[in-house]
């Protein structure tokens, strides 16, 4: 059986996931810059304080799509819920050393790993929103506030092959000590470890907003009906900020840096499903990201990749196991 979508404006649903993400990444970013005389500078997309940005961002892409649920589970208002974990690689000194234009030493690895919930909605359609947040509480001594939404819709199913569409936003910020980390803070101001003078823990925020699409193809196997293969590409615009606000002996040290710009990223995995209602899901996510370490250095790649696994339930309607 073939399913197309000509009745349904793909291209506008789309246009308006995309303006929703954007309106709110623009209304954000105003009101960041807006906000207590706080300096803010605008800098550009390849400089090592936008890499590290983005690549934070990068890993909060929602890659990996909950699982295409079979005919019988698509009663609108049925519901998806799940659980996302990705690995996060540490990063070594030289890709921590951001500050300043790649001259001094950040605390970026802070979390190993994240771990969210993802909901989704059956729509009219065939079309499924769905949103995903870390819980908002300091873990590995940072504070997410983040939320990530969107939609995403089977475009054609024929035989064991699936073309699925995805539109999906974030806003939001993480809070933590970077820049005035526990380690600077207990060396004596001035010294090489503490370079920039601190005297307390820093409350620095890093906002992370993107808007973007990704298409996704999926291939079962009738002789091993549990499993499914997938890979993906999406195309995402950034914009992301990193306001300081670091206590050091000259007192409160503020500074507010914010890019924008373009990102292409890949994944692709497995899905295994226990039964059409519960599956699980693991990909390997990659994307390319362009940094000039120091003034004047050649723009070089240091992407990100990671692993990602996902476990989903599906609530709703009747049908036959795998």
């Amino acid at each position: 059986m073939v399913s197309f979508t000509s009745r349904l404006p793909i291209g506008k649903i789309t246009a308006l996931i995309l303006l929703i993400g954007i309106t709110a990444i623009a209304g954000s970013g105003i009101m960041a810059q807006s906000s207590g005389g706080v300096p803010n500078v605008q800098i550009g997309f390849d400089r090592p304080e936008a890499w590290a940005l983005k690549r934070f961002d990068a890993a909060l892409l929602p890659s990996t799509m909950l699982p295409v649920a079979p005919d019988g589970l698509r009663q609108v208002g049925a519901i998806s819920v799940g659980v996302e974990a990705d690995w996060l690689p540490m990063l070594s000194a030289t890709q921590q050393t951001v500050g300043f234009n790649g001259t001094k030493l950040e605390d970026l690895n802070e979390a190993p790993a994240l771990v969210r919930p993802v909901i989704g909605v059956q729509m009219p359609w065939k079309l499924r929103a769905f949103a995903t947040a870390p819980l908002p509480i300091s873990t590995f001594g940072i504070k997410p506030r983040l939320f990530a939404f969107g939609v995403e819709r089977p475009l054609l199913e024929r035989g064991p092959w699936t073309l699925d569409w995805q539109a999906y936003g974030q806003v939001g910020s993480v809070k933590g000590a970077i820049t005035c980390p526990a380690s600077a803070v207990a060396a004596p101001p001035g010294s090489p470890a503490n370079p920039t003078d601190c005297v307390a823990l820093s409350s620095d925020i890093a906002s992370l907003r993107y808007a973007g699409s990704q298409l996704q193809v999926a291939h079962s196997f009738p002789q091993m009906p549990k499993l499914v293969l997938h890979a993906s590409v999406a195309g995402t615009f950034d914009d992301v900020a990193f306001q300081s606000h670091g206590p050091t002996t000259f007192g409160l040290s503020q500074l507010r840096q914010w890019a924008h710009g373009g990102m292409f990223s890949t994944a692709g995995g497995v899905t295994y499903l226990f039964n059409q209602r519960i599956a699980f899901t693991v990909d390997v996510f990659y994307t390319p990201l362009e940094v000039r370490r120091t003034a004047g250095a050649p723009v070089t790649n240091d992407g990100l990749f990671n692993v990602r696994g996902l476990l989903s339930y599906q609530f709703g309607g009747a049908t036959k196991e795998p």
